[in-house]
């Protein structure tokens, strides 16, 4: 096929969510140890693999894309799709011409099980269980990182909750959580290779709950992460508001390096959408969560997700959310406008948002969210904080973030080590002044 030096090519590629993107890097890992070339996407591969997402209609159809992108790059090499739509959606994956294997969400992690399989087989191989009672946690490693500077550590799978909105814990099964030894000794490998954060990921984080002659909960989970000589930075990945416990918040205040950083979905500020979410709490529930997490970590980063446009939002319901969102101690927000799923009980609902009503109640959502952002920088200047620096700039600075989840611009130029590059490395960094939402520091030696 395309052997240079008799070495095998492959390719992958990610749609989605984070934790996606933590398990393509898994599956990488894989392939470089068993001694392939890793290629972009698009060039010939001997192996591509595309991981699917279906959370709204246009991600079926920009996987779909993705892998007739794949089969035309490489027509004499093998395609594999996985991931939430191939969970769901096996047969219209199938009808693509030119795909060899099709795994679902719980067979991802073995697929160089199946490969040997496709040789014979004329027909793509399809291993979905389609029954979506996937209730037992592969210990398979989940790591990825974009940069030598954070890793995502998955640490639990699935959700038992099944909003009206959401396909994923059909795409995904119950929740399972990975065990607390198999978790600690992940971490303990990603400090040994150099990994100064560890972000901890799932599709319900909060419903963490391992069981092995005493129950273990995040904050234990957490707890002994903290304890790890040389993890430098810990950061808890969205989490749900009915999950956040008072012994979990004052673990984030006690410990130095876990990150004062939490992402609480709202998702409506409306308690008649939240019903017809099927959310877990009403709105003075979720009014009590902030008030906690501000009376005991009162400068923690503070996001939070609303979805707009959900079906029979009306202008009066909507006013409502704006007006909880502007009101609540949030220092940035993710604005979603609703898309039918196919599958989920929103999707048959009656009163469906207009297109351009949904895009009109973004922006208004997207000022404030961006008013924010910019205040709650602006609380920092003239703090020296510690920052993570990711990247180097054209312009010779760096890129990094704090704890607290603000993104910085450092100078160098006055410090005194010599060194190459300081990516990877954490600083003490003096915020002099604010660009829009982003701070610009000085190193302070």
């Amino acid at each position: 096929m395309f052997k240079e030096n008799n070495r095998m090519k492959a390719s992958l590629h990610t749609l989605g969510c984070k934790l996606n993107q933590s398990e393509t890097n898994a599956i990488q890992r894989e392939f470089v140890q068993r001694d392939y070339d890793i290629v972009p996407f698009g060039e010939s591969a001997d192996i591509s693999v595309i991981n699917t997402c279906t959370v709204t209609n246009q991600a079926d159809s920009k996987s779909r894309t993705a892998v007739r992108k794949a089969v035309k790059a490489s027509p004499d090499g093998r395609v594999v799709v996985t991931g939430c739509y191939a969970q769901i959606r096996p047969e219209e994956v199938k009808a693509i011409e030119g795909v060899n294997l099709i795994l679902g969400t719980a067979e991802k992690h073995h697929l160089f099980d199946h490969l040997d399989g496709i040789n014979d087989s004329r027909e793509p191989l399809v291993f979905v269980n389609e029954s979506g009672e996937m209730d037992s946690y592969d210990e398979s490693l989940f790591v990825s990182s974009s940069t030598r500077t954070r890793a995502f550590l998955k640490i639990q799978e699935g959700c038992n909750y099944y909003c009206s909105y959401c396909i994923i814990p059909f795409a995904r099964g119950k929740a399972r959580s990975r065990s607390y030894i198999s978790t600690i000794e992940e971490a303990k490998r990603l400090v040994g290779e150099g990994f100064r954060e560890i972000v901890l990921t799932g599709i319900n984080v909060g419903t963490y709950r391992h069981e092995n002659g005493e129950i273990t909960h995040l904050h234990d989970l957490l707890s002994g992460l903290s304890d790890i000589d040389g993890l430098e930075r810990i950061r808890v990945s969205s989490i749900e508001p009915n999950t956040i416990t008072d012994d979990l918040l004052h673990l984030v205040k006690e410990r130095e390096n876990i990150c004062p950083h939490l992402h609480v979905p709202l998702q409506s500020g409306s308690d008649t959408i939240l019903e017809a979410m099927q959310r877990k709490y009403t709105i003075k529930e979720y009014l009590e969560v902030i008030e906690r997490i501000r009376t005991i970590l009162p400068d923690t980063a503070l996001g939070t997700d609303v979805i707009v446009g959900y079906p029979g939002e009306t202008e009066k319901l909507f006013q409502e959310t704006a007006k909880r969102v502007a009101e609540l101690p949030f220092t940035y927000l993710h604005i979603f406008r609703y898309s039918p799923r196919e599958g989920t009980v929103a999707a048959r609902m009656t009163e469906q948002v207009p297109e351009p009503v949904k895009k009109e109640r973004s922006a208004i959502l997207r000022e404030i969210g961006i008013k924010k952002k910019k205040k709650y920088a602006q609380r920092f200047e003239g703090q020296t904080l510690p920052v993570l620096i990711e990247s180097q700039r054209e312009d010779g600075s760096y890129s990094g973030l704090t704890p607290n989840y603000l993104r910085t611009m450092v100078n160098m130029e006055k410090s005194t080590e010599q060194s190459t590059s300081f990516t990877n490395k954490i600083i003490l960094a003096r915020l002099i002044e604010r660009n829009g939402f982003i701070l610009v520091g000085e190193i302070t030696s």
